[in-house]
């Protein structure tokens, strides 16, 4: 399947610049979950497809357009799919629509490589049940840690993804106080 994709976008690519349309057109390439687990190996991430884990929720974007520096290279920056609208309309000179509020970042300081996103915080919530492994939960993540509240029970979990990607070391009762401070924001 990730061939099939690979040799498509190559295609669509290959298209853009025949019709010499590349300047003026931006692609965006990415996925909204990780690979099911029971099919996949998201390592060195933990877990896959529905879960609170890393193996679940991180994935590559990749970005080619006009306004995409070669310079800007690679990003280790956490963005989400939320940032695409805000990065589109940036991208096409147009405001956000101010009869509503949206979220998101734009992304292109980072793809100019002209700086950082200002956001501090993301969030996720999976209001729904996997099976029996799998209950509602909600992630933060800010400062490099990732706290994840379950919704049905008092449990919390806290990982520092700059030193522990893999998320084999549970914080949670080590750093107490950082995960009871955290608990509120991710009320649900």
């Amino acid at each position: 399947m990730i061939e099939s994709v690979d040799d498509s976008v190559g295609r669509i690519l290959r298209t853009l610049d025949e019709l010499e349309i590349a300047d003026h057109t931006m692609v965006i390439l990415t996925s909204h979950n990780g690979g099911f687990d029971r099919f996949t190996n998201n390592a060195p991430l933990r877990s896959g497809k529905g879960t609170p884990y890393e193996g679940g929720i991180r994935v590559p974007m990749i970005v080619r357009g006009p306004a995409v520096a070669a310079e800007a290279g690679l990003s280790n920056a956490p963005v989400c799919s939320i940032d695409i609208f805000r990065t589109v309309l940036e991208v096409a000179g147009v405001n956000p629509p101010d009869d509503r509020t949206t979220d998101g970042e734009s992304l292109m300081p980072l793809l100019e490589g002209s700086g950082d996103l200002e956001r501090d915080a993301l969030y996720w919530h999976f209001p729904h049940y996997r099976g029996d492994d799998v209950t509602p939960y909600g992630i933060l993540r800010t400062d490099g840690f990732k706290f994840i509240r379950y919704y049905e029970s008092t449990k919390a979990e806290l990982y520092n993804l700059d030193e522990d990607p893999g998320e084999t070391n549970d914080l949670a009762e080590q750093m107490e106080e950082r995960t009871r401070e955290r608990r509120p924001d991710l009320l649900g």
